[in-house]
């Protein structure tokens, strides 16, 4: 899933995304999946949802204006988008990827991508009947070929072709940031850039710290498409893309999320993507200035012993960072299990242990699978820790776990070390057992010498 974009209505928080799924949350970490009603025959992808004068409106790829009073709908549907004299627009009475914003003299515009090279454009829209234009459209800015990172590929090799889109505007203190993404969602290099202007509809001045957000060519590919919300604390996050798969690897896309902030000259960032524990809103009064946990990675590339492994699905694939490979033990293996060494691998040095406080699994969708379309999937598993090998405590127990999880993250007490076992116990019937990656996080503990 990807696309997502957050409301916030009446102190909750509603994530919409691509394939008609929505989320509901009190706080931004914790969510529950609801059921969000279109009229028959509507299909909503790369959603827009904004209030306007009681209402909650739903737009996205020429998909016209969809209106309700509740943000889980029922929504009705008003019509396509018409240019200012009353025209319906080409292709499908809509835009693509469309935002719009509401500004403090309740003015409303429009903005949204041109396709390819072509840019963004704004426009006013008539507050009376928000489906019709007030005028022509402004082209805010196009592609900018010294923008290396706007260029298509991922080593931006493509010079002469991008994909402009994904508009999104945050006004703070007059100021209007205009955000967008490029160089297209299939590719690593996928980043969110910025133009800042003070006007709705500009002209707008490209920022020096563009791109704003964008992979650090690790675990978090793909940055982009994103939307700005503000936290219960009033800290703002951002929530945007990231991609596993491209189109030749059976598209899939996640959810991240991460702080935004503002620098010594206005200038606007994104404090991501981050790849480690992270605290949530509201822990730290200054995110941006720095979210992170503390703990690190100490499990990848470790020593392992394994129950079971498929051909070519070797359980190092778990533990090498990478979301394109994956573990997956022999099919009749009815209890696989995953066994880490978190010591140095060498005879001639002390034994290192740790000290672990959380793990992150993230999981596999089979090719043709989509979660929406399907029951439940319960991933149910075990983590044990031991220092000897033989005598282990179990510090995570999900037995019996009952949330439908693609990506399961776990607190753990902290505990020092130095063999960590994950053990799955039970499995979706029909779904192939796949684990992309296994991370235990924590800090260096004590060490001794060599039994």
């Amino acid at each position: 899933m990807g696309d997502p974009v957050v409301l916030r209505f009446d102190q909750k928080y509603y994530l919409y995304v691509s394939e008609g799924m929505a989320w509901s949350s009190e706080d931004l970490v914790h969510w529950k999946r609801q059921q969000v009603p279109l009229p028959k025959g509507r299909f909503v992808g790369a959603p827009e949802v904004f209030t306007y004068k009681g209402y909650v409106y739903m737009t996205g790829n020429n998909t016209g204006l969809l209106r309700s009073r509740n943000p889980l709908g029922p929504f009705e549907y008003l019509g396509d988008f018409t240019d200012e004299k009353g025209a319906a627009l080409k292709p499908g009475g809509g835009v693509f990827d469309p935002m719009v914003f509401v500004d403090e003299d309740e003015r409303v515009y429009l903005y949204y991508s041109g396709y390819s090279v072509n840019g963004i454009y704004g426009v006013e829209l008539d507050r009376e009947n928000l489906t019709k234009f007030l005028s022509s459209p402004s082209h805010l800015f196009r592609f900018e070929p010294s923008h290396t990172w706007e260029h298509w590929g991922d080593h931006n090799e493509y010079h002469d072709v991008a994909w402009i889109e994904a508009p999104w505007m945050t006004k703070r203190q007059g100021t209007y940031y205009l955000q967008y993404s490029a160089s297209g969602t299939d590719w690593k290099t996928y980043a969110v850039g910025l133009y800042k202007g003070e006007r709705p509809l500009g002209p707008f001045t490209y920022s020096p710290r563009s791109p704003i957000l964008v992979q650090r060519h690790g675990l978090i590919n793909g940055t982009g498409h994103h939307c700005i919300i503000e936290a219960p604390d009033g800290t703002v996050w951002a929530l945007y893309n990231v991609l596993y798969r491209n189109w030749n690897r059976m598209f899939e896309r996640r959810i991240a999320m991460d702080p935004v902030g503002f620098d010594a000259e206005g200038n606007m960032f994104i404090s991501g993507p981050s790849e480690t524990p992270q605290w949530a809103p509201g822990v730290k009064p200054q995110p941006w200035l720095g979210n992170d946990s503390g703990a690190i990675p100490v499990s990848e590339d470790k020593s392992y012993t394994v129950s079971s492994e498929a051909p070519g699905r070797e359980a190092a694939y778990a533990i090498d960072k990478n979301v394109r490979t994956w573990w997956a033990p022999a099919s009749d293996d009815v209890q696989p299990w995953l066994m880490l060494d978190l010591a140095c691998p060498t005879a001639f040095d002390v034994v290192q242990e740790f000290v672990i406080d959380s793990a992150r699994i993230l999981f596999t969708i089979p090719a043709g699978r989509k979660p929406q379309d399907s029951p439940p999937w319960f991933r149910q598993y075990k983590i044990e820790v031991s220092s000897d090998g033989r005598t282990f405590t179990t510090v995570v127990d999900k037995t019996k776990n009952a949330a439908d999880n693609v990506i399961e993250f776990d607190e753990i007490a902290p505990i020092q070390c130095r063999y960590v076992k994950f053990t799955i116990t039970g499995w979706p019937k029909g779904l192939p057992v796949e684990v992309s990656e296994f991370t235990v996080f924590g800090k260096p503990g004590a060490s001794h010498p060599q039994h």
